[in-house]
């Protein structure tokens, strides 16, 4: 926070580089989004077998975060203003460090990895959001320095997603390694363009905030809404990943428990 009160101390307002109103309708469009979805969420959790709720229950915190997110930067909060003098919402990087790990910890779930890896792959996306917005609030060489540790925390953050919890995937029901396989590329391309987001705009500056607004709402979109809906609504792989068996939905029903879906 002290590089952002310095940038306003040699920021001129008109080098200010702020979201306008572009910026806000692409805020708004997100917050709406999230907010809609965190709805859908909760209805269907309530509908959910009790044993695949953990899944839901990622997916709406994942949600409701995003859309507590989205509506602080639409309200104006949650800001400072960067030693390049460009507006960042550091609510983003709250959202992340919320996020991040809970689809991790979704996606360890589904792959039935070892909870030691996940643990370790969850506290990987914590560092990774620490190193963002650590360099997203410096200048000069501690901010590449920053941007540096992000991407080393990156690399194994990535491996562990595309073969660490694969290879667990790939040993359980058939069904369980296709949606990991969706998972992985909605989540893993989110987090492969963000470095690219923040290079473009927090780093160089050549984006416009507002620019930098619909980018990351759209990586947000992918890997927060959509990530959640083709997982809770992948129903035979939820059964499979939380160990119901085949006759017990239909067995549940008639006794009149367990709730369905």
């Amino acid at each position: 926070l002290a590089g952002g009160a310095e940038g306003v101390e040699v920021c001129r307002v008109a080098d200010l580089a702020l979201v306008t109103q572009t910026g806000e309708f692409f805020l708004a469009a997100g917050f709406l989004v999230f907010g809609v979805s965190t709805t859908l969420f909760v209805m269907l959790a309530f509908k959910a077998h009790h044993d695949k709720r953990q899944f839901f229950y990622c997916a709406v915190f994942i949600a409701v975060t995003g859309c507590f997110a989205y509506y602080a930067m639409l309200s104006g909060q949650a800001w400072l203003i960067t030693p390049n003098c460009r507006q960042l919402f550091y609510a983003r990087y709250l959202d992340a460090a919320v996020s991040i790990p809970l689809a991790l910890l979704a996606m360890g779930l589904i792959a039935g990895a070892e909870r030691a890896l996940v643990a370790a792959v969850m506290g990987g996306g914590l560092m990774l959001v620490f190193a963002g917005f650590m360099s997203a609030i410096t200048g000069g060489f501690i901010k590449w320095l920053w941007f540096s540790m992000g991407l080393v925390v990156l690399v194994p953050l990535m491996l562990a997603i595309t073969v660490g919890f694969r290879a667990s995937a790939e040993r359980r029901h058939p069904s369980i390694p296709d949606l990991y396989s969706k998972l992985s590329v909605l989540l893993g391309a989110s987090l492969a363009l963000s470095p690219l987001v923040f290079l473009f705009s927090a780093g160089l500056s050549q984006w416009s905030p507002n620019f930098e607004a619909l980018a990351y709402a759209l990586l947000d979109v992918a890997s927060k809404v959509a990530f959640g809906f083709v997982m809770v609504l992948s129903h035979e792989a939820m059964d499979q990943a939380a160990g119901i068996p085949q006759y017990e939905g239909p067995m549940a029903e008639k006794g009149g428990g367990g709730g369905g879906g």
